[in-house]
């Protein structure tokens, strides 16, 4: 009897018995998409990534195309998929027919039939799993194209077990490719803000809370590349992500790490040998990882190949005997299938009830960036705007910077939020796009607007914390649009 016969029989006696099925020691979850697949018209970013045919599957040692079990059954397409910290199920996204939407699917980690998750109008993609069985994802599922344009743009939701989904970001921009760090932080990726709102944005990586709070730049905001994808967390403390100049990534991209400890400052290539082509990178247990790259040989003038795993420890010099490798299919985004530590949680702040949280700037001279046109004078006042459609934006109100620069406000939660200091002749110094927003009830503090990332703050009173915050409503009484750029 096959491998991949006595895997289907025994995960059909555990199932009859109404146990969960446990994958065997040493598998490991990946996806494979056909190499020929020919794309749908009207495609959406899932469609492009994980055409028809495309399938999550459970592989057990020693990784031998009998010893494969399909955990997609059912669906003509599948790929993102994720593991349970406790080793039990496989989260991935997928779609039951060419016409319907894409979901959110999970399946025992051992074999079964996948149980719809998610039933969001607009698609759900990328899931992650946080502390306490959070499931994290993001919806709708865009079109297909360059992630930082979108009418409507995706957000991060969250979604306990047995609850309904609620959303985690409300910024401008798509969030997308979610994965959560060992501290409970939810690391994903967005386009990085941009004044003109007809300058084609660069991507970039963003952390929050896994209730939306703190919205943080993490990386990649001063020299990101166009395309940023898959950020994933190593076992020794770096962050591994893909990337490339332009469009989806695909055949062009590489990967690139940054250490957690300084992400701004320590960019750079995630192998110690060049290579084009990768598809995925997975950390695993023992510090490796376990990477997806496209091979390629000439056949004539035709080139073909597909994307196999590989297995790649830290000094590895290049690429060896690749791990997994089927030639009709392009193997990704594979990982292991095992119990893990559960991430931090993280205790809320938010209050439900509420529509608005605060923040403090200490200073809101203190910056990394210079002024407009070298304009030195500090400034007078603090405008805050909302985006009020594409490049216009409308006022919420305008107060006073107390003489040691600091400021104290209450805003309206769960709406993009942009700032600009003006002087005291009210021209513009400093420009934040729409790109923060404060959960319900939500304090929060920053040393200045764009402030140096090497600044602590002053240990004194900062001068408006002396008086109460500034209160700014959306309300109809809301200025006018008007555009958004200085």
């Amino acid at each position: 009897m096959s491998t991949r016969t006595c895997i289907i029989l025994g995960a059909v006696a555990l199932v009859a018995a109404g146990c969960q099925p446990k994958a065997p020691g040493g598998s490991l979850v990946l996806t494979q998409t056909p190499v020929q697949a020919e794309p749908l018209q009207n495609t959406t970013l899932m469609d492009v990534r994980y055409p028809h045919g495309s399938r999550v599957l459970l592989l057990a040692p020693p990784f031998g195309r009998d010893s494969v079990l399909e955990l997609s059954r059912g669906l003509v397409a599948a790929g993102d998929p994720c593991v349970s910290w406790d080793g039990r199920w496989v989260y991935f996204a997928g779609k039951s027919s060419d016409e319907a939407i894409w979901q959110i699917y999970r399946v025992n980690s051992g074999g079964g039939l996948p149980e719809l998750v998610t039933r969001m109008p607009g698609g759900a993609m990328g899931p992650a799993i946080a502390a306490h069985g959070q499931l994290v994802f993001s919806s709708p599922v865009p079109k297909a194209g360059h992630l930082s344009a979108a009418q409507e743009p995706a957000a991060l939701y969250g979604q306990m077990p047995g609850h309904e989904p609620y959303r985690l970001t409300f910024g401008p921009d798509n969030a997308v490719d979610a994965t959560v760090l060992r501290d409970g932080r939810i690391l994903y990726v967005s386009a990085r803000a941009r004044d003109n709102y007809r300058t084609p944005k660069s991507l970039g990586l963003f952390t929050i809370n896994n209730d939306g709070t703190e919205v943080t730049a993490y990386a990649c905001q001063g020299d990101g590349a166009d395309f940023v994808q898959r950020p994933r967390e190593l076992d020794d403390g770096r962050i591994a992500f893909l990337t490339a100049h332009s469009g989806e990534g695909g055949s062009m991209a590489w990967a690139e790490s940054v250490k957690s400890a300084a992400p701004f400052a320590t960019r750079g290539s995630l192998f110690k040998f060049g290579v084009v082509g990768i598809r995925s990178v997975e950390p695993t247990a023992g510090g490796e990882v376990l990477a997806s790259a496209e091979t390629r040989s000439g056949l004539g003038r035709s080139m073909t190949g597909n994307a196999k795993i590989f297995r790649v420890a830290a000094g590895d010099a290049s690429l060896s005997t690749p791990l997994v490798d089927d030639p009709l299919w392009n193997s990704i985004e594979a990982m292991g299938v095992a119990e893990r530590p559960e991430p931090s949680g993280h205790t809320t702040a938010i209050m439900p009830a509420s529509h608005y949280g605060t923040v403090v700037c200490l200073n809101v001279n203190d910056s990394s960036e210079p002024a407009a046109e070298g304009n030195l004078a500090p400034a007078a006042e603090l405008r805050v705007f909302v985006p009020d459609g594409p490049g216009l934006a409308r006022t919420l109100g305008t107060i006073p910077v107390d003489a040691d620069g600091s400021v104290i406000l209450r805003l309206p939660a769960d709406v993009p939020l942009g700032l600009e200091t003006l002087d005291a002749q009210g021209h513009v110094l400093r420009h934040q796009p729409p790109s923060l927003w404060l959960r319900p009830g939500e304090n929060r503090a920053c040393i200045g607007c764009h402030e140096p990332r090497n600044h602590a703050p002053r240990n004194i009173r900062p001068l408006a914390t002396m008086h109460g915050p500034a209160h700014l409503e959306l309300t109809s009484q809301t200025s006018a649009a008007h555009a958004a750029t200085p």
